[in-house]
């Protein structure tokens, strides 16, 4: 992952793998068939944090810094997976069994993100807005796309995606969310 996330997924070949894990590209081959097998392993590692990331406290209702952490988890995230993020439409057009695999995993945490959204909304932290199915829908999918697309963004304004970009990413996040805040919880710095 730290080869893919500085150098890129196209600049690595799986000697280079076997090179930074200190074994021989035979070894290497005997676990991954390929950099494509080992691309999605670490697709799967993601999908696994995402598993144990995006998680409400289950002994009381979520509060204002429960918000800010998961914004906070989910930047620490994509960061540590930049490279998937990064190379997101090019690594799912070259690889149709990664795409499918992603967008079955795509769908069932935009499921969990919008019940987020609505746990947020039922506990007084966000407001009852938006009050229609469609608005929370809308919603939900701008928090996601802002989320996904950060650092494809910052690359193509000609920005790093460094630690600065995930504070604005971050902040990005904030502003979307804090005119849904409720009264109370606008006092609390979100």
């Amino acid at each position: 992952m730290r080869l893919f996330n500085d150098q890129g997924t196209a600049a690595v070949s799986t000697n280079h793998v076997a090179a930074a894990a200190g074994i021989s590209p035979g070894n290497l081959y005997y676990h991954f068939r390929d950099k494509e097998d080992i691309i999605r392993e670490l697709f799967e590692r993601m999908f696994a944090t995402w598993d144990t990331v995006y998680r409400l406290p289950s002994n009381r209702r979520p509060i204002l810094s429960d918000l800010d952490a998961l914004i906070t988890a989910n930047y620490r995230q994509i960061w540590r997976h930049r490279f998937a993020y990064g190379e997101m439409a090019a690594l799912l057009r070259g690889d149709p069994r990664l795409r499918t695999r992603y967008q079955v995993m795509r769908r069932r945490g935009y499921a969990g993100f919008k019940s987020l959204i609505k746990a947020f909304a039922a506990s007084g932290v966000l407001t009852a807005l938006p009050p229609t199915a469609r608005e929370l829908n809308v919603l939900t999918e701008l928090c996601w796309v802002i989320s996904e697309q950060w650092p494809v963004n910052l690359e193509l304004s000609g920005r790093a995606f460094t630690a600065n970009g995930i504070r604005q990413g971050i902040a990005l996040m904030r502003m979307v969310l804090t005119p849904h805040l409720a009264r109370g919880a606008r006092a609390d710095p979100l």
